[in-house]
């Protein structure tokens, strides 16, 4: 079948009244087509036309989310069991029959413009999904919210988060998320349903056919935050947030917002819990709270089981989802019995975030569940893991993955992956895996996506990708142990493991230089001492090494594949030499033993390494991502910089 060559193109019929979602898409899958053909127009989207085309339709039954696409030759036919199974096949088309990447709008990766594109007959099935809810959590995700100032403001006394994602910024997250085939999202930390700017960020998932849920740290979809500002909107100005000294209000403030999130219907997944500000445990902010493990529990539970309530009360029903995402304290509380959930809610495991491994409730208390359950997971982690550039090993998480689905409960997945870009291939490989997590081969995997990127040089590239996960230094296990007694979070000694447990990703190196400038000890950190010093000079050593290899494999890469190379395979592998050199440098400028002309060139290594990066970094800004790094204030490379200085 001919698609287009330089003189014809089909057309995209859609069903009178298709869903928004499937229209989105539809337009989506216009664009491709366009830009694959170097068209400005053509490929018109109508409600009726003649073969050739591409027609998309939506035929309820069958397994929800499920497509077919079947290519002859004289049609295109598109059809999804439901809205998301629509959309999926959209886009299963886009990626298998044009070979257009799923990420292609973050990494600037799109295949070459042709004059003629012409489909062998071929029939595309969705893949079997053994994880129900397969979602990404947006979180900490400063870039996202400053790179296009034009989303709006928060009312928010937190330093990190005072603008809005833009609209467009988040749809294109959302199109990228849907091609590949997740399906819920939240869409940023501390979302205010109340503030109309922020009430965008859940128009617009939802107007992508996406389920939508709400950061741990905000049930019901209210923050400690949210809450405050409800209190000064009302004017009960000599009121706390508190849901033990002041629970008709808390009640009050949950209805109000339970209402506003009714609005979205079954696409809501509701978040049930009690923390308290920012992300700490609820005691924190309300001292009043007693110490005992029996009576925090207790109040914990009573709060989920009034949310609970009031979600069904406003609902009007009983079959809504909701979860419970047992993070630091609610991990213990619940391991040991003292947090109970209602029936349908899902428990949520987490895993450590620091080293990206589960503990022992999984397997003790998760394995033991009479329901379903579910998994959070840290691509990314701040402040202590991965943030601006990869850092957990894709065989790391296929194992933890394979943990979690051993049992076949696995029912929710959500993935930290802040602001996914930097992180993209975690994203890729993670939504892969949630095919068939107790049997994915992440090796196998890794190694075709470099093949489909990189042609001929794909296996050296991908040698160079496994080299990369293991220059990280080795942190040991014992700071693991300390911060898991200290977060009151359930520690698992795993026997021998085929990648590094507790790497020295970006975020345990600017805490270690942290540690040493401040001089305060801060639980789950290792000691600046000579062990660690030399497994960080040694880490060093090796990035060194594989970015000299990384700029002489960059010879075999084709012209068009170029700038992500250099933006996604060789930056990495130099900032995390980069932040490594200054890391060992730090901790010769602090070193008292040595003389002050040493300690003075120290300095200048450490400074001249963070000024590199703020250098180096810019190659990830061209076009039309120029201003990327504007709001990248969780790290804050200047801010290291002036500090090192």
């Amino acid at each position: 079948m001919i698609l287009f060559d330089q003189k014809n193109d089909i057309s995209i019929v859609l069903n009178q009244g298709a869903a928004r979602a499937v229209m989105l898409a539809a337009t989506d899958l216009q664009r491709d087509l366009r830009r694959l053909s170097g068209k400005r127009s053509g490929f018109p989207i109508v409600h009726q036309g003649e073969a050739p085309a591409i027609r998309i339709q939506t035929v309820k039954g069958g397994e929800p989310e499920s497509y077919s696409v079947c290519v002859n030759d004289s049609s295109v036919t598109i059809t999804g069991s439901d809205t998301l199974g629509t959309v999926f096949g959209i886009y299963a088309f886009s990626e298998k029959c044009l070979e257009i990447l799923p990420c292609h709008l973050l990494v600037d990766l799109f295949p070459e413009e042709r004059e003629k594109m012409e489909l062998a007959e071929a029939v595309i099935s969705s893949p079997k999904r053994n994880v129900r809810f397969r979602g990404w959590f947006l979180n900490d995700e400063d870039l996202l919210t400053d790179w296009r100032i034009s989303g709006g403001k928060r009312n928010i006394d937190y330093r990190f988060y005072q603008n809005v994602m833009d609209e467009s910024v988040l749809d294109m997250i959302l199109e990228t998320a849907l091609r590949l085939e997740i399906n819920f999202v939240i869409p940023s930390s501390f979302v205010d349903i109340d503030n109309p700017d922020e009430e965008k960020l859940v128009k617009t998932v939802c107007r992508r056919g996406l389920y939508i849920s709400q950061h741990h740290v905000e049930p019901m979809g209210v923050s400690y935050f949210a809450a405050d500002n409800y209190l000064k909107k009302c004017g009960y100005e000599n009121e706390t947030v508190s849901f033990i000294s002041n629970r008709v209000r808390m009640e009050e403030i949950w209805t109000y917002y339970a209402r506003k999130w009714a609005k979205y219907g079954e696409q809501v997944i509701w978040q049930l819990g009690l923390r308290g500000k920012a992300d700490q445990a609820v005691w924190k902010a309300d001292p009043g709270i007693s110490s005992s493990m029996e009576d925090r529990g207790a109040i914990i539970t009573d709060a989920i089981g009034t949310q609970y309530e009031i979600i069904r009360k406003t609902l009007g029903k009983e079959n809504f989802y909701s979860t419970a995402t047992l993070w630091n304290e609610g991990s213990e509380l619940y391991g040991k019995g003292y947090l109970k959930l209602p029936e349908t809610t899902v428990p949520v495991f987490s895993d450590f975030g620091i080293d990206q491994m589960f503990g022992e409730d999984l397997f003790h208390i998760g394995y033991q569940a009479k329901g379903k359950y579910g998994i959070y997971y840290h691509a990314a982690f701040w402040s202590m893991g991965p943030h601006l550039a990869e850092g957990c090993n894709p065989e790391k998480m296929a194992y933890n993955y394979r943990n979690a689905a051993k049992d076949g409960k696995l029912y929710y997945s959500i993935l930290n992956i802040s602001n996914v870009r930097p992180l993209h291939i975690s994203a890729i490989m993670n939504a892969r895996i949630l095919c068939a997590p107790d049997s994915f081969d992440a090796a196998h995997a890794l190694l075709k996506l470099d093949r489909e990127l990189f042609g001929t040089a794909g296996a050296t590239v991908n040698e160079i990708r496994r080299e990369y996960y293991a220059a990280f230094a080795d942190l040991g296990n014992e700071p693991l142990k300390e911060a898991a007694r200290a977060w009151h979070f359930y520690y698992r000694d795993y026997p021998d493991l085929p990648f590094i447990r507790n790497a020295a990703t970006d975020g345990q190196i600017i805490y270690i230089v942290k540690y040493i400038f401040l001089g305060k000890h801060h639980v789950g950190g290792p000691d600046p001492d000579t062990v660690t010093k030399k497994a960080l000079s040694e880490s060093a050593r090796r990035f060194c090494a594989l970015y000299s290899k990384a700029e002489e494999t960059e010879k075999q890469i084709s012209a068009d594949k170029a700038l992500y190379y250099r933006q996604f395979v060789k930056y990495p592998i130099q900032y995390m030499y980069l932040l490594t050199e200054w890391c060992v440098a730090c901790m010769g400028l602090t070193n008292k033993s040595l003389s002050a002309k040493e300690r003075q060139r120290q300095g200048e290594i450490a400074c001249s390494a963070l000024e590199a990066i703020l250098d180096e970094r810019k190659v990830l800004e061209s076009g039309e991502w120029e201003h990327w790094h504007r709001g990248e204030k969780k790290f804050n490379i200047r801010e290291l910089l002036k500090m090192t200085d």
